[in-house]
């Protein structure tokens, strides 16, 4: 196959419009009409034949008599090849040999006498080619001379049908587009995507690109042509779908495609098999924004439009009964995302939405429509006491599933709705608050108490293994390798989830690079493969304006069932729940303990020091505190007095006794209270 041509002719650029705006004028540069033209209905005339002789030109009648003639023509230089073989061809070299030989009477002689010899074989060949074929052909001739004597005009109609078939076989075109090319024994050099003509030329540059960098593959076939690029699928003959992914970075350069510009997705049912869409342009360019969502309008269950797919699928999951995690680093569209989902959820009438975020504004063109919110790096006391609100109702609630007449879920109405927490910066919570949000994954799906957690990155100590295997929505931005691995599994990146290779935006103001923001790549929900999704856009001005409206037509609150089932006066904290900002690390970790075991009344000391192991091994892990166990145990009871005393004496706490107690028969440990009365806490909330 020839490469097609990479020199280009610009277009002609067309001439500017006349001004439309008064008092401005321009000069017609076209050039002058000659004084011979023809008149105008000639040309008309001249238009209309052209038009015809295309029309016609292209019936289907017209192009199929064409290809039966091309058929019947082919057919007959067979049978003549046939009957006279290569015998005119020796003919014609003995014959110039005559011409060489003159003067030589022998060689004239020679050259005379092979002329006459091949002649008489050519004359016998044909001889021979018509008595076989006279002897063959005549029993089907007389038939069919009998057939048309007999039957008339339709057998002679279905004689010219079939000769018209049989010239069509033998002559359509063999030049078609199949849109597939086999692997041939030499490859060519890689040409650009961009020169790619029709399916075939796509199938062959991919073909070339793989094959120079040593990718194995035994067919590759084009599947459509996007308005961004090509989609197109190669058949591996040997080798996994890895070779092709982790080579997609430099497979981007032959291709001659934009950073980033090669997405691979393997596929599941045939290993052999990869997808590859390679994206010359933004597929995003015409995504609209964020739709209309009147107040009230829309149910929990319902479906609603947050992203569109960069093969024009939208992406409308319901999110009754989902947790969400959303991951991206700084620029990478998390606010975006965050205020696309608040968005649907405030619009339905049957969930109360809240906004607990411990480092920045959370969503606050949205607050008029929130239920609860508790915002900024000094409010960890009112997230915890959120959170400890939500998870009472999450265990309280399927005791009142029969009473209610419920089936095995709660059923979200605006008399009865569902919880929904956003928590931004999901990492910057105390150890407390992340043990509450841990128990509320665990415990509120059936409840309907979700939770939509956001972080720039991930490590195993701000979302752990529970997280990810009780989170059903997973989204993920720009971000760093180990975070795809954490969220959504070892392998993932060989299988084509790769949102570390978007970038995020450069800067925030008009005008700057936005690059890949609010891009991700979404697991759950209906969405099982690896490709790009952008989230509608809702813009601050227009978000207040929503808050507001849905604020005055009314939002739901807490029915009084759950919150009396779960012991509970409100839904929500107030300003005497502030925790204090300056509260040492290690108070705060030892509150996590007794939020992890469920708050008890005392927790022992072992059980303390194995949750500060897990969560901190790098100041608490055993190997800090030498080998025998003994001693370890030891050691590490005495730093944990010490470290607690010390945080006493920098709180100025003159009255909290931190001397560990002892109950009957079991180890020695702390009370509740006394870890209540550092971190400020009212007492009669103990468990």
């Amino acid at each position: 196959m020839a490469t097609p041509t990479t020199a280009r002719k610009d277009a002609a650029a067309p001439e500017p419009k006349a001004s439309a705006w008064p008092g401005t004028s321009s000069a017609d540069k076209r050039p002058a009409t000659p004084p011979h033209h023809l008149p105008a209905w000639v040309h008309s005339k001249a238009a209309r034949v052209r038009r015809t002789a295309r029309t016609v030109g292209h019936h289907p009648s017209v192009v199929w008599i064409g290809w039966s003639a091309r058929g019947w023509w082919h057919i007959a230089r067979i049978e003549h090849d046939k009957m006279v073989g290569d015998y005119p061809q020796m003919i014609r070299t003995a014959r110039a040999e005559v011409k060489a030989g003159e003067g030589s009477m022998a060689k004239e002689s020679q050259a005379d006498a092979v002329v006459n010899r091949r002649t008489q074989q050519l004359a016998q060949r044909r001889r021979r080619y018509l008595l076989t074929r006279g002897l063959a052909g005549a029993p089907a001739a007389g038939g069919a001379l009998y057939g048309l004597a007999e039957g008339g005009v339709w057998v002679a109609a279905l004689y010219a049908l079939a000769a018209v078939t049989v010239g069509l076989w033998r002559g359509r075109p063999r030049g078609a587009d199949p849109g597939k090319v086999e692997v041939a024994a030499q490859d060519g050099d890689p040409f650009p995507i961009a020169d790619a003509r029709n399916r075939t030329e796509a199938a062959e540059c991919v073909r070339r690109a793989l094959a120079s960098e040593g990718i194995a593959v035994a067919s590759v076939e084009a599947n459509r042509r996007h308005e961004w690029g090509w989609e197109v699928t190669a058949q591996l003959a040997k080798g996994k779908p890895a070779d092709i992914v982790t080579k997609a970075p430099d497979l981007e350069t032959p291709l001659d495609l934009p950073e980033n510009g090669l997405h691979c997705q393997p596929v599941r049912a045939s290993r052999g098999r990869v997808i590859l869409r390679l994206v010359e342009s933004d597929p995003f360019d015409r995504i609209p924004a964020a739709p209309e969502r009147k107040p009230n309008s829309r149910r929990m269950k319902d479906r609603q439009l947050l992203a569109r797919r960069m093969d024009g699928q939208d992406f409308e999951p319901s999110l009754l009964g989902v947790h969400v995690i959303v991951v991206a680093g700084s620029g990478g569209g998390k606010s975006v995302i965050l205020r696309t989902l608040a968005d649907a959820l405030t619009a339905c009438s049957d969930v109360v939405v809240g906004d607990l975020d411990p480092g920045g504004n959370g969503l606050d063109p949205l607050a008029e429509a929130l239920g609860v919110r508790a915002v900024g790096d000094d409010n960890m006391g009112q997230i915890e006491k959120i959170l400890e609100q939500a998870l009472k109702i999450a265990k309280a609630r399927p005791l009142l599933f029969a009473k209610l007449g419920m089936k095995e879920n709660w059923e979200p109405s605006p008399a009865r709705p569902a919880i929904v927490l956003f928590i931004d910066e999901y990492p910057q919570l105390s150890d407390r608050a992340k043990e509450l949000a841990v128990k509320i994954l665990q415990t509120g799906r059936k409840s309907r108490v979700q939770l939509v957690l956001a972080a720039q990155e991930v490590n195993k100590d701000a979302i752990g293994a529970a997280i990810a295997d009780t989170i059903a929505l997973k989204i993920v931005g720009p971000c760093r390798r180990q975070d795809v691995v954490q969220v959504f599994g070892g392998g993932a990146g060989d299988q084509g989830w790769r949102p570390d290779r978007l970038d995020p935006a450069e800067g925030n103001a008009e005008g700057d690079d936005l690059r890949d923001a609010s891009q991700a790549y979404i697991r759950g929900c209906g969405s099982r493969e690896p490709l790009k999704y952008k989230f509608v856009f809702l813009d601050g001005k227009d978000g207040r304006r929503r808050g507001k409206e849905r604020a005055a037509a009314g939002r739901p609150s807490v029915d009084a069932e759950s919150l009396t089932a779960a012991r509970l006066e409100q839904f929500g904290a107030t300003e005497a729940d502030r925790l204090r900002a300056d509260l040492p690390k290690i108070v705060m970790m030892v509150r996590g303990a007794f939020a992890a075991a469920d708050d008890p009344g005392f927790l022992a000391s072992p059980q303390i020091l194995e949750y500060l192991a897990n969560h901190a091994p790098q100041s608490w892990g055993a190997d800090r505190f030498g080998d025998d166990e003994t001693k370890v145990r030891l050691l590490a009871a005495r730093r944990l007095v010490a470290e607690l005393k010390r945080a006493v004496d920098e709180l100025d706490l003159i009255d909290v006794d931190l001397t560990p107690v002892q109950v009957t028969g079991g180890a020695r440990g702390y009370r509740l209270d006394t870890i209540k009365q550092i971190t400020g806490e009212p007492l009669d909330e103990a468990a």
